[in-house]
This record gives structure tokens, C-alpha cells and sequence, in this order.
């Protein structure tokens, strides 16, 4: 009320000074009085209280986005990993023995784990693969760390996996048998690591190894008819990725005998359980022929498995079975 009288007063004041004056100064009295009242409908408000409810809230800062938890740096012992980080997720499904969905800060992701490949479903092995998985991770917390690549053609994730007492799940399928090493490069900072335990799991003939342990010796089913697996011809391991060099990745044949053997209906499968199947084809005495991986013209020496999806032979060791019409091992090789 005080600074209502004084301005007031200052007004009555000026315009009295303007009125007894002899030279009238040009005065803009309507904006005096504006100014006055601006001035007193500030006095006015300020003084006047405000319900909490009317005020308004100090501005805050946009919450960050935590789509995935704030990366932790730590260290993966046998992994040449540069500048590892994860993220936590609890695994909320598990689809087979490579691949699971992770809920991380409420929204699912499908994940695929680096490094290894197992069955898919309704191949050999699926349903072992995954009940092995399952075991090892669903419905816990499990820690993700990128390599180079962060998704597939799929959108999946690309993982290293781990468990919170330190177990590296890609690892410990490839241990146990139930998946086997497989590069994907650029992806390939524990390859070393995941060879070294597929070379441990065939040792022990465990999972889809355990066949390949019990029958290391080739059958002569045929009354003394062999096809053996020439080594020395064979090129398992293609120039560069296996994967986009399929035709670079063969298994040889060879016929020892003296007489020529019907491959018709006769199968090749890799320790995993791949399986090709010979058309008509028949190997000569003495005669070699070669089965690429990828696609092409079958001819004498060369035959096709046209496979669209990953190699077949697995770098780091694998079983060749060559089985006859009825199913019956006549030669096997494993490197």
C-alpha cells in the first residue's frame, strides 16, 4: 500500500509541475499512466499470494533415454575384445540352442550368440541344444557384449553372453557339444577361445561329438567296397570367410578299388548333421571327385552341395560320414 501512495503521489506531483510551468514540456501523460499502473499490477502480485497448486513447476531437465543400462567396462580373459562393455537383460524366451529374447529396460530383444551355430528347429540335435540353453539361461540376468557387428540381416542382436557367476554361455555350448565353433567375421574376437573348446569337446566325445568318438574306424558294408576321404585333396577351411567362398570348401573322395562304386542315394553328413545326398554319380576305380560346399554344374570331378545357409565344415574340426543306401557307415574322417 506504501508504494501504491508514492506513485500516486509522483504522478499528482508531474502533472502539477506541467500545469504551473510557463514552456509546457511535451509530455506523453497516457504513457505515464501506464507505466504507473504496469508498475502497480506488479506491486499488486507481487505481494499478493500464490496457491502452491498455481505455481508453476521449476524447469526440469528431459529424463535420458535408458533404452539399455549405462555400458560397464570389463575384461573377457581369452578374448581379443578391444573396448568391451555390456548391457544387462533378463532372458524372457529361449528359441533354440544359438538364440534367446531379452527384455532390457522393457523391451524385448532377439538376441543371437557370436561365435557358435546350433540346429535349428527340426534339425538333428534342436531339441538337445535347446533344453541345454534353456538350462544355462532362462529367466535369469544375463550381461550382452558386442564385437563389431551390432545386429544380423535378422535385426537380431549379436552377443557374447554371459552369466552373473562369470560363465561365457557362447563357450559353454560349444563345450558341451551342443553347438559347434563357427566364424562370422568380422565377429571373431573369441574364436580361438571357442575352437579350443570344440577341440576339448570332441576329445571327450560329448553331445554331437559323441557319435563321431564311438565310430572313428571306416566300415566295409559292401563286401570289401570302400570310398575312403582323401585328406590331401580336401580343403575344409575355404580362402577368407567360408560363408561368401562356399565353393572354395570341399571334401574329397577317392575310390581305392578295382571296380566303380554307385554313389546313388548315398550320403555325406558333417559332424553337426548336415546332410547331402548323391544323385545319380558314380565313382570310378582310382578316381577322386570333389563336393563343394556352394552351387555349380555337377560334372565327373566335381559335385554341388548347393547349401544357401552357412559352410559345413567348421574350421576348427569336424567329422565327414559317408553312409550308404541303407544308412550303413562306410567311411569316416575327422580332422
Amino acid at each position: 500500500m506504501m508504494r501504491f501512495l508514492i506513485l500516486i503521489g509522483g504522478l499528482l506531483l508531474l502533472l502539477l509541475a506541467c500545469a504551473t510551468s510557463t514552456a509546457v514540456p511535451t509530455i506523453d501523460i497516457q504513457r505515464v499512466v501506464e507505466l504507473t499502473v504496469t508498475a502497480l499490477s506488479a506491486t499488486v502480485n507481487a505481494a499478493t499470494p500464490v496457491p502452491a497448486s498455481a505455481q508453476p513447476s521449476p524447469e526440469m531437465p528431459s529424463p535420458i533415454p535408458t533404452t539399455q543400462p549405462a555400458p560397464m567396462i570389463i575384461n573377457i580373459p581369452g578374448c581379443s575384445l578391444k573396448n568391451p562393455q555390456f548391457e544387462q537383460g533378463l532372458v524372457t524366451k529361449v528359441v533354440d540352442g544359438d538364440t534367446i529374447d531379452v527384455e532390457i529396460d522393457g523391451e524385448t530383444f532377439a538376441v543371437r550368440y557370436i561365435g557358435m551355430d546350433a540346429a535349428e528347429r527340426g534339425e538333428p540335435f534342436w531339441r538337445e541344444a535347446r533344453d541345454k540353453n534353456a538350462a544355462l539361461v532362462e529367466g535369469v540376468m544375463v550381461a550382452l557384449i558386442q564385437d563389431v557387428s551390432p545386429r544380423d540381416s535378422f535385426e537380431r542382436l549379436l552377443r557374447y553372453v554371459f552369466l552373473a557367476d562369470g560363465t561365457f554361455v557362447n563357450e559353454e555350448m560349444v563345450r558341451t557339444g551342443y553347438a559347434r565353433a563357427m566364424a562370422y567375421p568380422p565377429d571373431t574376437a573369441c574364436e580361438d577361445q571357442l575352437n579350443q573348446a570344440q577341440q576339448d569337446a570332441q576329445q571327450r566325445g560329448v553331445g554331437i561329438w559323441a557319435r563321431a568318438l564311438a565310430t572313428n574306424t571306416p566300415s566295409t558294408a559292401l563286401s570289401g567296397v570302400t570310398i575312403l576321404v582323401e585328406p590331401s585333396c580336401s580343403q575344409f577351411n575355404a580362402p577368407g570367410d567360408d560363408n561368401n567362398n562356399k565353393n572354395e570348401e570341399y571334401v574329397c573322395l577317392k575310390n581305392p578299388g578295382n571296380q566303380a562304386v554307385d554313389l546313388t542315394a548315398w550320403t555325406i553328413e558333417d559332424g553337426y548333421g548336415w546332410t547331402y545326398t548323391f544323385q545319380h554319380f558314380s565313382l570310378d576305380p582310382g578316381d577322386l571327385v570333389l563336393l563343394h560346399t556352394g552351387c555349380g554344374t555337377d560334372t565327373a570331378e566335381d559335385l554341388f552341395w548347393c547349401r544357401t545357409e552357412t559352410a559345413i565344415w567348421n574350421n576348427g574340426g569336424d567329422c565327414v560320414h559317408l553312409k550308404d543306401t541303407q544308412g550303413e557307415l562306410i567311411e569316416e574322417f575327422c580332422y
